[in-house]
């Protein structure tokens, strides 16, 4: 075994928390202009994860959610995000060792196609429940910008012959390429192949290079337009909801689905609570609106709306909420109860820079409850 208590501790929060078996921190020199790594100063709090062996991996495996059908090799959310799983020298070896622990259970890697060698795409194709999670980002002519060492003749390649799970796009801010990314990936035949096809909206930060803010920006001024061309043309294809707006329904996501079951569940608890009780929900600005419109006529619920000024730029999502924001922006004049979105806690209970959330009840005097 490799790893001792303070990366295990960090090994085993991650596949906790969301679902990813780090098993190196190597960086995988790619380039990625969008690669949070060289700005997201709150990875740091984590430790590294040095080359872990087979034991460290059947032993992490016990944390897995017996409730999820996959099992992905790689690259963590929190530890290790900078990384190619591919880079590890017995990547092959676990991801065998992982099929047959998990044989019911899908075994994936989020990779560029990098470091895939071809001589083992046989191999790869001969494990039934393996398939690769590849971040295609685009073929067009943005390409070399985005991601400056990431080889075209050899991504066709794995187009081509590797076993294909999910295969992701971005939107450039370029319709056009978006068009002909989804024209090419249905000629190579790999829609009939992966389970999803993927189109992801580029996030900035406030601290992001200038060159991904102006890239990330004329993704989000052209998003809806390219979304709805996507539902019309494609409507198979999945694609990233960064608000909860009526434009982006339809497709194959489950965003809207998700909203409803957790108003569902929200619902469901207030009406246990004393009558009279008021309920304060803590919402970011991704689903701020919609929620908010599902709570008109309940007179003992607020929805508040919590900026993201942790991370700033177009960060809007529930999981990178965090106390510190909360603290400065949420000021109710009663608050007998707060509900937060589950995502802001890792399996520890305590959100993005480390806080319990038993510190956010203190704060406040009051109970907090995640949903």
């Amino acid at each position: 075994m490799i790893l001792n208590k303070e990366p295990f501790a960090a090994f085993s929060m991650e596949i906790a928390t969301f679902g990813n078996r780090p098993i190196l921190s190597q960086s995988c020199r790619i380039g990625c202009v969008f690669c949070k790594v060289h700005t997201d100063s709150y990875l740091g709090h984590y430790p590294k994860i040095p080359l872990i062996d087979e034991e460290d991996l059947i032993k992490g495996f016990k944390y897995i959610n017996p409730n999820v059908n996959y099992v992905r090799l790689g690259a963590g959310v929190l530890v290790a995000p900078h990384t190619d799983p591919f880079l590890h020298p017995k990547i092959y070896d676990f991801i065998k060792l992982a099929s047959d622990y998990f044989p019911t259970k899908k075994i994936s890697t989020v990779t560029t196609g990098a470091y895939i060698r071809e001589d083992k795409l046989e191999y790869l194709n001969s494990i039934p429940n393996f398939g690769i999670d590849l971040s295609l980002i685009t073929m067009q002519e943005q390409r070399e910008s985005i991601i400056p060492r990431s080889e075209r003749e050899k991504t066709m390649y794995l187009l081509k012959h590797a076993p294909l799970n999910k295969c992701t796009l971005m939107f450039t801010g370029n319709l056009d390429e978006t068009k002909r990314d989804l024209e090419l990936l249905h000629e190579l035949g790999v829609h009939k192949k992966v389970r999803q096809i993927l189109v992801r909206r580029i996030e900035h930060t406030d601290t992001s290079q200038q060159r991904l803010k102006k890239l990330s920006q004329a993704c989000i001024d052209g998003y809806e337009e390219c979304i709805t061309w996507v539902n019309k043309n494609y409507p198979n294809v999945i694609f990233t909801v960064p608000i909860l707006k009526d434009v982006f329904r339809g497709g194959n996501n489950e965003y809207f689905i998700e909203a409803e079951e957790r108003i569902k569940e929200q619902r469901k608890f207030i009406s246990s609570l004393p009558q009279g009780t008021f309920v304060n929900l803590i919402s970011p600005l991704s689903g701020y609106d919609y929620f908010n419109r599902a709570y008109q006529g309940y007179d003992n619920v607020c929805v508040n709306l919590i900026q993201n000024h942790l991370y700033g730029g177009s960060v809007s999502v529930a999981g990178l909420l965090n106390h510190k924001d909360i603290k400065e922006q949420f000021h109710p004049q009663r608050n007998d109860i707060m509900i937060l979105p589950h995502e802001m806690y890792n399996s520890d209970d305590v959100d993005i820079q480390g806080e319990a959330r038993t510190e956010l009840e203190k704060y406040y005097k009051t109970k907090v409850v995640a949903i």
